[in-house]
């Protein structure tokens, strides 16, 4: 009886290690460590008309000075992108992008918050009265979009940092299934998107930034429908941002027709459909 016991222990040791190592495995095929995280939430602002004592003067005012005490204290966090309404959504809808070397980094940035604001505002009197001012203007709940990869071979930063507000378009795309890819491969596809980044997105004067992110912890991915990838595009003015005209670029880089329609077809085999998800005006002052 006792070797029975010690059998089915064994077993079941067995059976915890396979699935232990199994899912470890599909963790590690979904993220890159050499890649970022990128967490996207939503704020929602007060109308103007039920704050009492604001003013729109006072709330940038004080948005900004919490932007240029709290981002030089998180030390985790790369990069920020604060988006408001422009062309898309609610009017009163806040997007905030937040590039993170892990989400191990996001997390432990999230739960030591009132400690980097008690060392931006270091008196208790202090920071009790901009919290109270600050939140006044906040509805007080937040929305969790998604937490995605951000692929780093096909990241464009800004070069300089811009005084006025630019424009940052969303747009989601979607990666067929290789299986549907005649004579595609993985290897192939890395290679066609490659090119496209070296030599349309990264030598476009009008981009200012690139972000190409990936599924991570969020949605759904795989199967018949393909794999959902965002594309964050920040411009300098709206111009610029409804300007699709790349076609120098395109004829540059690929100077021969013939092979610059090769080259096309073969990238785009493997994309499907996009979906338009936003076009918003990025606070420059309130990101980091």
């Amino acid at each position: 009886m006792k070797q029975i016991k010690e059998s089915r222990m064994i077993i079941k040791r067995i059976v915890c290690l396979c699935i232990c190592i199994s899912v470890t495995g599909i963790l590690q095929a979904q993220y890159n460590p050499d890649n970022h995280v990128v967490t996207i939430s939503k704020y929602y602002l007060k109308a103007m008309k039920d704050i009492e004592d604001g003013s729109r003067e006072e709330r940038k005012e004080s948005f900004e000075e919490e932007a240029k005490k709290m981002n030089p204290l998180k030390e985790k966090l790369i990069s920020s992108m604060v988006l408001g309404h422009y062309w898309s959504g609610a009017s009163n809808e806040v997007v905030e992008l937040n590039e993170w070397a892990s989400i191990a980094d996001a997390d432990e940035t999230i739960r030591t918050t009132a400690d980097t604001r008690k060392k931006a505002w270091r008196k208790d009197e202090d920071r009790e009265e901009f919290m109270k001012k600050f939140n006044k203007y906040w509805v007080g709940k937040h929305t969790d979009v998604a937490i995605l990869e951000l692929n780093m071979d096909y990241l464009k930063r800004s070069s300089r940092k811009h005084k006025e507000d630019t424009f940052v378009t969303i747009v989601q795309y979607t990666l067929v299934p290789l299986s549907t890819v005649e004579d595609g491969s993985a290897e192939e596809r890395k290679e066609l998107q490659q090119a496209f980044f070296d030599n349309i997105v990264k030598k476009d004067g009008t981009i200012i930034s690139y972000m190409y992110l990936q599924h991570y912890w969020s949605g759904s991915a795989g199967g018949p429908e393909g794999w959902p990838i965002i594309v964050i595009t920040e411009y300098a003015s709206i111009e610029d941002a409804l300007n699709e005209d790349n076609s120098a670029l395109w004829e540059a880089a690929w100077p021969d027709e013939e092979e610059r329609k090769a080259y096309s077809k073969k990238l785009f085999a493997y994309w499907g459909g996009h979906k338009d998800l936003g076009l918003h005006a990025k606070k420059v002052n309130l990101s980091k």
